[in-house]
């Protein structure tokens, strides 16, 4: 029997954009592969609303037939876990690459309380973990942004399959942008 096809949806992080050469990358390769996919730009800038965030992610997953794998880098792993508890929505793989856990109250306090709104409460941690079939959690021991046992500690909340680098460090930055890239298509590949 041959497995139905997905969609992956990619939700990048703070101040990023899907005219980032990673995800100029990311997108290629996954055209080449013939494999559905999409890398919404999301609202705000340097001041995102979740709100605005969920609702992109909302007409995401809403306009897709097929069962969707949901990618998020930094802050899109809050936007997606926040998704999930608000909109209760299944989908079929979440992929978090370095990622916040739930400690809304000391997360809200980063980038100068840019994205506070984006930690507002504590997720359904339980509820969460029934909308997915599968959670990985990718993160690295050399993250300067979001200290990687944040990952480990969400990672083991959502009973998750966790991948752990020493050298990736934020999955980010221009100057990494192929290895990146590399790093994303991996993960996205052990989804489909």
């Amino acid at each position: 029997m041959e497995k139905k096809k997905k969609k992956v949806v990619i939700i990048h992080g703070y101040t990023s954009s899907p005219e980032k050469e990673k995800y100029q990358i990311i997108s290629k390769e996954l055209h080449r592969l013939g494999i559905d996919h999409s890398i919404p730009a999301m609202p705000g800038k340097e001041y995102p609303r979740s709100k605005n965030w969920l609702k992109v992610i909302d007409e995401e997953i809403n306009s897709s037939d097929k069962p969707v794998v949901l990618v998020g880098n930094s802050l899109g792993t809050r936007a997606i876990l926040l998704y999930l508890d608000k909109y209760q929505q299944k989908v079929d793989t979440v992929i978090l690459i370095a990622t916040f856990n739930n400690d809304f109250k000391k997360n809200r306090k980063r980038k100068e309380q840019h994205y506070q709104d984006f930690f507002e409460y504590a997720i359904d941690i339980g509820q969460i973990k029934k909308l997915s079939n599968r959670f990985i959690v990718v993160c690295s021991k050399d993250d300067k942004s979001i200290d990687y046992r944040q990952g480990v500690e969400i990672g083991k909340e959502l009973k998750a399959e966790l991948i752990m680098y020493k050298d990736a460090g934020h999955f980010s930055g221009s100057e990494g942008a192929k290895k990146n890239a590399e790093y994303f298509l991996k993960f996205i590949k052990l989804a489909l």
